[in-house]
């Protein structure tokens, strides 16, 4: 929600600026306006911090407080965009709100920083099952196992059993368009 600006005469004064030059590096400016450098970088949060963050918004994201997951994950995205998981996390949670759309794009964009993420192949399969899209999803719910054949991650474990479910499928489709072992034909 957006706040109307305030008329200049009813406005706050300004506060007074510290006396001592506040202003950024020229060099640090022109390396995060070139994207050299990440914001969470020129605020100074190092991976370990940004990761405690992402581990907060999991556990948010698990406890069903879904809005305040997706602001941190939107931060986190903010703070260091070429993160994969953090994008791949941002679409879980947009799945998980039914954003099925702009969850799809945020594991499409997870898997272009890093084609190893399991979890943005699940994730980005389940929504091309959704779609109907079968082929692309089979290929990336395979792909995911492909990466994680022992199944330890829980999304991996999960692509796993939608792949024998729709194997199954399949085998009950075949089987009733054949005749019954020993049945005339």
């Amino acid at each position: 929600m957006s706040s109307k600006p305030q008329s200049p005469s009813k406005q706050a004064p300004e506060p007074k600026q510290p006396e001592s030059n506040a202003e950024l590096p020229q060099d640090v400016a022109e390396r995060l306006l070139r994207g050299e450098l990440e914001l969470g970088q020129f605020l100074g949060l190092s991976r370990d911090k940004l990761y405690e963050y992402a581990t907060t918004g999991h556990q948010m994201l698990q406890a069903g407080r879904t809005q305040q997951a997706l602001k941190i994950f939107q931060g986190l995205v903010a703070a260091s965009p070429k993160d994969s998981v953090f994008h791949a996390q941002l679409g879980a949670t947009l799945l998980t709100l039914e954003r099925v759309d702009e969850a799809f794009e945020a594991y499409d964009t997870a898997l272009r920083f890093n084609n190893g993420n399991v979890d943005a192949y699940v994730g980005r399969g389940e929504i091309h099952l959704r779609r109907g899209s079968v082929p692309e999803g089979l290929k990336d719910l395979s792909r995911a196992i492909e990466l994680d054949p022992g199944l330890a991650r829980r999304s991996t474990q999960r692509a796993h059993g939608t792949l024998l479910a729709l194997k199954r499928q399949a085998e009950q489709v075949k089987t009733k368009g054949r005749p019954a072992p020993g049945a005339k034909k």
